[in-house]
């Protein structure tokens, strides 16, 4: 976001001005064409870590773009995980979650393919959420028309693909699913590019309930598991499986996602603090 990237640039700012340390990100160059700067100001930066800061926001050709481009890369990753992952739920025919529950009955009384059915009702949420007063962010619009599309694709590839006779092995395949469906929804949340209409729609029910956000995402689960099996939607042990596991999938996923982003950016924070005070 841009308010984060000033954040950040301020506090780099502060923290140069502190250490004596001076930069052409931090102290442009005077309109008088004097530069204040000592000539071995690089030198002196690279010494602190704020410093090393500023030479990588000096040194990017566009900080704000490398980030976006970091987080819309996290939001493509996590919303093609998720979309394959449910098409291997919905392939290994012990049951899909509540709302997929749900979508698939709308598919099946609608006659419409995967795809639109999902936009559908995601479309149907996004809005539900906004008129009840939380406004969606751009992932929350892009990442379902990724989702729709690629769970699309992927289900007509998995029909040639045969169902294991072995329910152990089922059920192991539908467990590895839910982690990876785990770790595409960590994606989607540390891209911060907006909710998902999941929680969106969480959210806007308990500021209007007053309900805790988990009592509430409860109950919506449940009204799209009982309206969804009322309307022929599936369902099966694996609705009961993902039910139980989905949380502690999602939070996995979401810490070994953000670990993974933190420690990148720590090893770029090391190459630049270790940039030869001779460079």
């Amino acid at each position: 976001m841009p308010h984060d990237t000033a954040t950040a640039t301020g506090e780099v700012s502060r923290q140069a001005d502190t250490a004596g340390v001076s930069s052409a990100v931090i102290d442009p160059p005077r309109a008088d064409g004097h530069d204040q700067r000592r000539p071995d100001s690089w030198r002196d930066l690279a010494w602190s870590r704020a410093g090393a800061i500023a030479v990588v926001l000096a040194g990017a050709p566009s900080t704000r773009a490398m980030r976006l481009s970091v987080r819309v890369a996290l939001l493509a990753t996590g919303s093609i995980t998720i979309a394959v992952a449910v098409a291997v739920t919905l392939w290994n025919g012990l049951g899909p979650g509540p709302l997929d529950v749900f979508i698939g009955a709308v598919r099946v009384r609608s006659g419409l393919p995967l795809g639109p059915t999902v936009w559908l009702v995601v479309g149907a949420m996004i809005v539900l959420s906004w008129l009840l007063g939380r406004r969606p962010g751009p992932g929350t619009v892009i990442s379902p028309l990724i989702i729709g599309s690629v769970m699309q694709v992927a289900a007509t590839m998995l029909q040639s693909v045969g169902v294991p006779d072995a329910l152990v092995v089922r059920i192991a395949i539908h467990l590895v699913a839910i982690g990876a469906i785990g770790f595409g929804a960590g994606a989607l949340i540390v891209s911060r590019l907006g909710a998902g209409s999941g929680e969106l729609l969480a959210a806007a029910a308990s500021d209007r309930s007053g309900r805790p956000e988990p009592r509430a995402r409860m109950a919506i689960e449940l009204s799209w598991l009982v309206v969804g099996v009322a309307l022929g939607g599936p369902v099966g042990l694996g609705t009961v499986l993902l039910a139980l596991t989905i949380g502690p999938s999602v939070a996995v996923g979401h810490r070994i996602v953000n670990g993974a982003v933190e420690q990148i950016g720590e090893r770029s924070l090391a190459y630049a603090t270790s940039v030869s005070p001779a460079g």
